[in-house]
């Protein structure tokens, strides 16, 4: 069984070995790049309120609430749906570990959005919005919702904090990280995957969490912070050695 670990190239600069440079929000100016969200009381935001109102009812109904509450954890090991259980075994600890660094910090390019636009979260605009998953309030949390650590880095913050950063989606651009990340390494399984992202994307509506427009401005952030990402000679060195291993334990042959 090929087990990876990252390895500093022989041939790499001193900067280069020392690992990957990970991309900072000020390499890009996303606040200029993202539509603004809908205003208060539009019509847009109303179909965003009815489009959450919607998931919600739909996931008590077919009974898909806990795989959404589950979708709480910001783990690229989450896609294991559309890759298989190799992707998190023990024998792929290190690279899941590599690849959820690399999309956590790909992730912080919505930062500043999220700071500039300071929108409301759905449960935070309408009462009709259940609270589920880390948008639950204290007293709710169980074991299963609190799942991950997600929940007490979010609790950490202050309450008006959490409640005003629903644009972009934060998980919707990591998702998209670790799903183009994961896409690069096992192509035959892109659609799968993206289809597992739109997944994860929208169990952030389930829980109260974001409206539709911050999952698709997640997207578009996710992209761009994924091609920062894929520009850096140490992550693409990473990413290669990674390759080898992942495909190798899901039995597929050498990428070209």
């Amino acid at each position: 069984m090929v087990v990876w670990a990252p390895q500093p190239s022989p041939a790499a600069s001193p900067a280069a070995a020392s690992g990957p440079h990970y991309p900072l929000a000020s390499q890009i100016d996303i606040v200029a790049l993202l539509p603004p969200p809908p205003t208060p009381d539009s019509p847009a935001q109303q179909a965003d309120l009815q489009a959450v109102l919607e998931a919600q009812r739909t996931a008590h109904a077919d009974g898909t609430l806990l795989h959404a509450v589950a979708d709480v954890q910001q783990s690229c090991g989450r896609f294991s749906d559309a890759l298989g259980d190799d992707l998190t075994s023990n024998s792929n600890s290190k690279l899941l570990e590599f690849l959820d660094q690399s999309a956590h910090k790909g992730a912080l390019i919505s930062a500043p959005a999220k700071r500039y636009w300071k929108r409301a979260r759905p449960y935070a605009y309408s009462a009709e919005v259940e609270r589920l998953g880390d948008m639950a309030p204290q007293s709710k949390l169980t074991p299963e919702i609190a799942m991950g650590g997600k929940v007490k880095a979010e609790k950490e913050k202050p309450a008006d904090e959490i409640a005003h950063s629903s644009y972009p989606s934060g998980h919707a651009t990591f998702g998209t990280i670790c799903a183009i990340l994961l896409a690069e390494m096992v192509p035959e399984k892109r659609e799968a995957l993206f289809a597992r992202n739109r997944d994860y994307d929208h169990s952030r509506m389930v829980v109260g969490a974001h409206f539709p427009t911050d999952l698709e401005a997640g997207r578009i952030a996710g992209t761009l912070g994924a091609q920062l990402l894929l520009q850096d000679p140490a992550v693409r060195r990473e990413l290669q050695q990674a390759r080898s291993s992942l495909r190798a334990s899901l039995g597929l042959p050498p990428a070209d």
